[in-house]
């Protein structure tokens, strides 16, 4: 149907896809550094640039609404963005004086002094952030710019023209779950750009699309881990403004790379998460019911006791570093942000990469506009500009935290202080991995002990079902739409996949999405129902799934979670 109806079209000049911190840092330094153009060619002579349409679309019905992050920020890039930020109102909630790294046993805690603590879990001098709150505090300074966003949009499909990007289709809206057109129905638009920059965010639709139209082959695929986050209201004598906690152990024993952080907001409020990989052996991997565990254990009941869950939400997170990021640039886009990789594992930090990301491809659009070339020989000047930035440097130095775990847990604790002292190198460079999906084992290959789900039984009130937390997400989708979650074939799900598997979508998908139910017309068998009113954008399913089968694509525009001050 997309391709037989008439769409309206509009031409810009630069396209930003998502409005997150990286496409708004983008759009915002483009503003500038288009300005700053012009006043040296007026005192040094030269060709100016005509001022640029710039636009920015956004899935989300308001910036940031699709926002979550951890966020304990480093300030590096936005000082370096808007040095005036904090005077401009940036919001901050508070700045990190407390970190502390925890080590966690079933019943007990205990960590190094915060002297002691070790550089990827120190955090003095960081800011606690609400992502919320900060992306729309940088739309606001983009749109006082001259920079066009327009939330409720979201790109379906990226538009070619022999070879070279030309811009993107927005979805389709109005369309009943039998794929007919309603009586609201609303054709996508084509908009046109000389440059589209992707920062969609982790495993964007249309990233995804390009990475597999354009990326060589030979690198290593993007691995991610998935984040729960909470946010709860405590008790005041519980509060302690300034302080971080990361920790690792229990319940994850056995995942150094996984983890769990707690941070205070203000108004009372603190934002606890759990972060396992989703590179796991376990059919039952389920982020969801390790964070609801590790809510048990006696230093979290004692924070939460008298306390009220106010939000909740999951996102995942690309953890493969350096060897991990696809090409970044090809003709006529670019990417940036987590879209690109743009995330430093191993110091939970990811925020101001992505800024400086979208601040190198920003200065990289400036000559191209300058120049009139918008092909692969200007745009390649973004990698350059990466290649001598801190962004490199930081990422270099970390370059096989993810690679030294896919060895083994052995592998990686000897490797680590190697690494620490070869600058980043360890025994190995360059190592090798696989996706994150390849990991799991089928049933049969499991210990007959590990062959079902364990049991938990949530207590109502500091662990909760997937069912009553997705209440919390603020997740809304009209029910009369196709399922935005995509399964290629649903008779593997009840066949193949129950029977080699056990049906792991069911457990890894933190907002109970997907569910095998008993099937009334085939008695004795069981089929997938789809709860796509529930989903929270993690992109979790698209990751985990061992077949591959299931493609998360953007619902109609403006629909999905809503992370207030996540």
């Amino acid at each position: 149907m997309s391709q037989e109806i008439e769409r309206e079209s509009m031409e810009v000049d630069v396209l930003f896809v998502g409005a997150g911190p990286a496409t708004l840092a983008s759009a915002w330094r483009l503003a500038q550094g288009v300005e700053e153009h012009n006043a040296r060619v007026e005192s040094e002579g030269g060709v100016p640039i005509e001022p640029p349409t710039i636009l920015v679309i956004e899935k989300g019905a308001e910036v940031g609404d699709h926002m979550l992050s951890g966020a304990v920020m480093n300030p590096k890039a936005i000082k370096e963005l808007m040095p005036d930020h904090l005077e401009r109102g940036f919001p901050v909630e508070h700045v990190v004086k407390k970190s502390m790294l925890k080590f966690f046993t079933k019943k007990y805690s205990f960590g190094p002094p915060q002297f002691a603590t070790p550089p990827q879990f120190y955090k003095n001098g960081y800011y606690v952030v609400s992502l919320n709150r900060v992306a729309k505090w940088m739309a606001e300074q983009c749109e006082q710019a001259g920079i066009e966003i327009y939330p409720g949009f979201a790109g379906d499909k990226i538009l070619y023209q022999n070879g070279r990007v030309v811009g993107v289709r927005t979805g389709d809206m109005g369309i009943d779950r039998e794929g007919n057109p309603k009586p609201t129905f609303q054709p996508g638009m084509d908009i046109f750009a000389k440059v589209t920059v992707l920062g969609e965010g982790v495993r964007g639709t249309l990233s995804k699309q390009l990475i597999q139209d354009k990326q060589p082959e030979g690198m290593n695929p993007q691995v991610y881990e998935t984040g729960i986050k909470e946010i709860w209201k405590i008790k005041p004598e519980k509060h302690q403004p300034g302080r971080v906690i990361h920790g690792m152990g229990w319940p994850n024993y056995f995942s150094p790379v996984s983890g769990m952080w707690l941070y205070d907001l203000g108004d009372d409020l603190i934002s606890i998460g759990y972060v396992p990989m989703l590179d796991s052996d376990s059919p039952f991997n389920d982020p969801h019911l390790a964070m609801q565990k590790f809510k048990t254990h006696p230093f979290m009941q004692d924070i939460l006791e008298g306390a009220e869950l106010v939000k909740y939400g999951a996102k995942t997170i690309p953890v493969g570093g350096l060897y991990s990021q696809p090409k970044l640039y090809v003709d006529g886009a670019v990417l940036v942000g987590d879209s690109a990789g743009f995330c430093n594992a191993e110091y939970l930090s990811g925020i101001h990469m992505a800024m400086k990301s979208g601040m190198m491809a920003a200065d990289t659009i400036v000559e191209a506009l300058a120049q009139q070339d918008f092909t692969t020989k200007t745009l390649g000047g973004y990698t350059e500009r990466y290649r001598q930035s801190w962004a490199w440097a930081e990422h270099y130095d970390v370059r096989n935290f993810h690679g030294s775990w896919e060895i083994g847990m052995l592998f990686f604790f000897l490797n680590q202080p190697v690494r620490m002292i070869t600058g980043g190198r360890g025994l190995i460079d360059e190592i090798k991995f696989k996706a994150g999906h390849r990991h799991m084992k089928k049933l049969s290959e499991l210990p007959p002990g590990k062959r079902q789900k364990e049991e938990f039984v949530f207590d109502g009130k500091t662990t909760f079902s997937k069912e009553h937390l997705v209440q919390f997400s603020g997740a809304a989708h009209e029910p009369d739409q196709p399922s935005h979650l995509v399964v290629a074939d649903t008779d593997l799900c009840r066949t193949q996949c129950k029977e080699e598997y056990g049906n792991p979508c069911e457990s890894f998908c933190p907002a109970a999405v997907y569910e095998m139910v008993d099937d009334t017309e085939k008695p004795g068998e069981t089929k997938l129902v789809i709860h796509h009113e529930n989903c929270v954008h993690c992109k979790t399913c698209d990751i985990a799934d061992p077949y591959q089968v299931i493609t998360w694509t953007p619902p109609e525009g403006g629909e999905g979670p809503s992370y207030d001050r996540m």
